[in-house]
C-alpha cells in the first residue's frame, strides 16, 4: 500500500479472501493483511478511499473481482491483491475491458510466485520468503524428530517488495 501511496494512488482497493473463523489461527493471515492495509491507507489519510473487495485467491475469484471493481462508477485507479493468482485475474479483466497496466490501473500481488515474474506479466508482489520459510520448516522438523524437545523454536521473516511493471503513477483521473 505504502508503495501504491508513493506513486501517487489514492484509490486504492484490497482483494482478499474472506477468511475464516474455522481454523485454529486467532488471526487468519486474510485478517491481518485487510487490517494491514487498512492501518496503512488510514496512516496515509486515506482511509475515506480503502476498499476491501472478498474474493477467492484464484484467477476466476481476482477476475470476477476485477470486473466489479473496475466496471464501478469511481473505479479504484490501483488493486493490491492478497495473492498472485487473483492479481492475474484482474490482469485479465483489464484486458477484457480494454485497460492497460500499469497504464490505466496499477496492479501488485502477494507471495511472488514464479508467474509474477514472467515477462508478460512483470507483476509487482510481496515475497514474503516462502522458500525460506519452507527450508526453515523442514529443518525444525528434522530438529524435532532428531530429539529437540526442550525448547519451543520460533522465527520470523520480514516480507519484501518487488518491484515490476504492474505499477505506476496514476494517469489521466
Amino acid at each position: 500500500m505504502d508503495h501504491l501511496v508513493r506513486l501517487g494512488h489514492r484509490d486504492i482497493a484490497l482483494v482478499s479472501a474472506q477468511g475464516t473463523k474455522a481454523n485454529r489461527w486467532k488471526r487468519p493471515p486474510e485478517t491481518v493483511l485487510t487490517e494491514g492495509c487498512l492501518a496503512a491507507m488510514e496512516r496515509h489519510g486515506l482511509d475515506g478511499h480503502a476498499r476491501v473487495h472478498h474474493a477467492a485467491y484464484s484467477d476466476e475469484g481476482g477476475f470476477k473481482a476485477g470486473m466489479t471493481l473496475l466496471t464501478a462508477e469511481h473505479p479504484p485507479t490501483a488493486v493490491m491483491t492478497g495473492a498472485d493468482v487473483a492479481a492475474l485475474g484482474i490482469y485479465r479483466a483489464a484486458h477484457e475491458l480494454g485497460l492497460r497496466i500499469p497504464d490505466d490501473l496499477s496492479l501488485a500481488g502477494y507471495n511472488n510466485t514464479a508467474l509474477a515474474a514472467l515477462a508478460p506479466v512483470q507483476l509487482t508482489s510481496v515475497d514474503q520468503a516462502g522458500h525460506t520459510m519452507g527450508s526453515t520448516a523442514a529443518r525444525m522438523l528434522i530438529e524435532r524428530v532428531e530429539g529437540r524437545r526442550d525448547r519451543a523454536m520460533r522465527t520470523t521473516m520480514t516480507p519484501r517488495l518487488v518491484v515490476r511493471g504492474s505499477t505506476a503513477g496514476p494517469r489521466g483521473r
